[in-house]
């Protein structure tokens, strides 16, 4: 008996009838009803309910600083308002972040106030203390947010319990003086929601603003520029609003480093990445960070004339049973940086004698959290835990200024860090923090950078943090041995495309070799990127690029379930993107071989080329326009209640999506805010569904 989702409310219906008609059940009637419903329940939650636990769930809890002795869970106090009295803090910066922009920017405005003000801060988690005492934060006491949004207006894991709190309570806490500034991406519909929501609830509660709400825009990788900007207007409300005194602007380290005897080699980290930090809520999503295999390495695509290339990575997890995937997840690669970034930074601080000795990394202040070991090596600290090959800011030239090994150098550095000159100089020069301190050198020869305290470069360094790539594979057919599609990407400096800054991740991961059993450090985050519950269900696939790559797993799956089931598959209409048939066309020969194999009737492929010589540029969206395409896609969406699915850049999935909305609009002649509420309703209901990034 088919026991789909579908069979089974009828089967429930049916009991439901029989009753209406005063049809007596029997014992037996009862079990086979509760049977049913436990089966619905086991389908519909993939099992999730009674799933066998995890062994090595409980290291997605852990703390660096718990594992290495730092700091205990049972001295955390979740109550922020006792801890800001009893500690007589100035202030609190609260921060929600998914990857880790945010932190990493509060981190650095405590140093600030601290320095410029002789402010004591803490900076908090948002999912380290209960929201109803952040209500209980006296007047005398300054609070800052730091929030990013991402995806469909999301907010960051750790500020996903915060915000459904401040979003309930209708307790006005006017006692609150507070400042916000939020991180997004203008690119996407629901720009900064998370910071503007945070303000009009706390508005609504009639708690005090200090200044206007900050907005960083990604878009144009403004968000350093856009955070300094705002800062500098809070630190000018401190002093003229607030009479805060400023202070002498001097370097105070955050971070003590001292020497270990050979006898702490055993607590050495030199490698792997410290255990994930997540809010136990969404914990569940994520599996352990474990060493994984790498079985093949291989180009998808040459690079040829345009500079660019792809690679297809197969990922064997036979050995480490507590990781399972599910088609459309992510996969997340923790790089290495390159040796010569790692040699040139090690260098010019004078380090290369002591480049493998033992070291002991901690916070000064004990409640402060390091996403470094507290045991490593100086070489390990640079090649595996730190983002030396990132961008230096422009903030950071101006801290440094203040280090210079002489006035010659110290000059040059506050001549760099004006925001015309930097502007002018990044546009020309590749610069990372190594090679900051080689540019500056050239001014005075004569000088050097072995006395920069080497806490400074790590307060001015971002912790490594891992990237996160599409499954390309299918767990149905592929369940032990996993694939990502990984585009090479470069880019070029503005004014001088002579030089080439390569990807982090991506020249690691093309440094592999597959000669010699190379590995990863990953892990797997759930994706709410999930094909229909129904295989019968049409689904329309739209993507450009490395885009194809969940795609090519909900391929693999529907090909699979016409071979292993008798039951009815469901129309696929892909729409593919990229820039020639014969240079980056991914995965077309397995595509051709669907389309005349076990998807010979239900597979249909409309492509969009965009470099084609003596051909007009195409794009997904303009195929989208066409006449025969869209009657096909509203067909499937509307009169087939199919599915519809987006992978690849922000923008084509804006400009693809507003096509399909006027497509929708056009057929079922409506207006704009009903073509709307359509596309809404498609979201709310799963059946819209974007994976998309930049």
């Amino acid at each position: 008996m088919d026991r789909t989702p579908f069979a089974q409310h009828v089967d429930i219906a049916t009991f439901v009838q029989l009753r209406s008609f005063g049809v007596k059940l029997g014992l037996e009637d009862y079990i086979v009803l509760l049977l049913l419903l436990i089966g619905a329940v086991g389908y519909v939650t993939y099992g999730r309910i009674w799933a066998k636990s995890d062994p090595y769930l409980y290291k997605l809890y852990e703390r660096p600083q718990e594992l290495f002795g730092t700091i205990t869970r049972d001295d955390r106090n979740r109550d922020i308002a006792q801890r800001l009295s009893q500690e007589n803090k100035d202030a609190v910066i609260f921060w929600g972040s998914q990857s880790g922009t945010a932190e990493g920017f509060a981190n650095r405005l405590a140093r600030d106030c601290n320095r410029r003000f002789g402010m004591n801060v803490i900076v908090a988690d948002l999912s380290d203390y209960d929201p109803d005492t952040i209500a209980q934060i006296t007047d005398d006491k300054i609070v800052m947010f730091l929030l990013s949004t991402y995806g469909e207006g999301d907010p960051s894991d750790n500020a996903t319990e915060f915000l459904d709190w401040i979003r309930k309570r209708s307790e006005p806490v006017p006692h609150i003086r507070y400042a916000a500034f939020g991180l997004g991406n203008s690119t996407y519909v629901y720009y900064n929601k998370v910071v503007e929501d945070v303000v009009q609830c706390l508005d609504r509660l009639f708690a005090t603003p200090l200044l206007p709400v900050g907005k960083a825009d990604d878009a144009n990788s403004g968000t350093e520029e856009d955070f300094v900007c705002w800062r500098d207007d809070l630190f000018s409300m401190f002093q003229y609003k607030l009479g805060l005194e400023t202070h002498v602007a001097s370097y105070v380290p955050t971070i003590s480093i001292s020497e270990l005897s050979d006898s702490a080699q055993s607590s050495l980290q030199s490698g792997e990445p410290l255990p994930l930090r997540l809010p136990r809520k969404t914990a569940r999503d994520y599996s352990t960070v474990q060493k994984l295999p790498v079985k093949t390495v291989r180009a998808l695509t040459g690079a040829g004339s345009t500079g660019r290339g792809c690679l297809h990575l197969e990922i064997d997890i036979r050995a480490h049973a507590q990781i399972k995937y599910k088609t459309g997840d992510h996969l997340a690669v923790w790089p290495t940086n390159s040796s010569g970034e790692v040699e040139r930074l090690v260098a010019v601080l004078g380090l290369s004698q002591k480049r493998e000795k033992l070291v002991s990394v901690a916070a000064v202040n004990a409640e402060d959290e390091l996403r470094i070991p507290k045991h490593t090596t100086i070489a390990a600290l640079f090649r595996h835990y730190l983002e030396i090959s990132a961008p230096v800011s422009r903030d950071t030239i101006s801290n440094l200024a203040h280090l210079a090994p002489t006035n010659t150098i110290k000059l040059c550095l506050q001549n760099l860090s004006t925001k015309s000159a930097y502007a002018t100089f990044v546009s020309q020069h590749h610069l990372t923090f190594g090679r900051l301190l080689e540019y500056a050198l050239l001014r005075d020869t004569s000088a050097n950078w072995h006395q920069l305290p080497l806490a400074f470069v790590i307060e001015s360094l971002r912790p490594m943090a891992p990237r996160y790539y599409s499954i390309s594979s299918s767990s149905m057919t592929s369940p032990r041995q996993m694939s990502i599609t990984v585009a090479i990407s470069t880019s070029e400096l503005l004014t001088n495309p002579a030089i080439c800054i390569a990807g982090l991740s991506t020249s690691y991961l093309s440094s592999l070799d597959t000669n010699e059993t190379p590995s990863i450090y990953s892990h797997i985050r759930r994706s709410t990127f999930k094909m229909p519950f129904l295989h019968k269900t049409p689904i329309v696939l739209v993507a450009a690029g490395t885009g194809i790559a969940p795609f090519r797993g909900f391929l693999q799956e529907r090909a699979q379930m016409t071979q292993i089931s008798n039951k009815e598959i469901g129309p696929v209409l892909l729409l593919f993107g990229c820039r020639s048939p014969d240079q980056d066309y991914l995965y077309n020969t397995e595509i051709e071989e669907l389309q005349n194999g076990p998807l010979k009737t239900k597979l249909e492929v409309v492509s969009a080329f965009s470099r084609v010589p003596g051909q007009k540029k195409c794009f997904v969206q303009d195929r989208l326009a066409e006449q025969d395409v869209k009657e096909r896609v509203v067909r499937m969406l509307c009169e087939q209640e199919g599915n519809l699915y987006f992978c690849g850049s922000t923008i084509m999935a804006k400009t693809a999506g507003r096509a399909v909305v006027n497509a929708v609009k056009e057929y079922q002649r409506i207006n704009d805010a009903d073509a709307k509420a359509w596309m809404d309703s498609m979201k709310r209901g799963r059946r819209w569904q974007e994976d998309v990034w930049g």
